[in-house]
């Protein structure tokens, strides 16, 4: 399904090029120049680029924090045999709260009167 889907994207993607030689012409120019421009931004707009950069930097380490932060804690609440703790099981270890004070409050119902 998946190649069908492809080829149908690349069938259309063809079939909207055009056939005359000077539009085709004009469009491999506007797409060179798209390209070129494209990749020529850094070197019009320094400062932009060199705070994008900063902040991609900064979205990488905080990724990596994340990252490394879920690795560590699905490492801590690992039983020896493999198993993740569950929040049952994770219950016995919060420390003085009994069963009750775990429980939520009582708010009433509502009575259809």
């Amino acid at each position: 399904m998946f190649l069908l889907k492809i080829g149908i994207v690349v069938a259309l993607v063809i079939a909207v090029l055009p056939a005359n030689e000077q539009q085709q012409a004009r469009l491999y120019d506007r797409a060179a120049a798209a390209v070129h421009w494209t990749t020529t931004f850094c070197d019009r707009n320094g400062p932009t680029c060199n705070r994008a950069g900063e902040l991609w930097q900064a979205f990488v380490t905080k990724a990596k924090f994340g990252a490394r932060m879920a690795y560590d804690m699905a490492v801590k609440y690992k039983n020896d045999d493999g198993r993740y703790l569950t929040p049952a099981r994770l219950g016995q270890e919060r420390g003085t709260l009994r069963p009750e004070d775990r429980e939520p409050a009582w708010r009433g119902g509502l009575t259809g009167t």
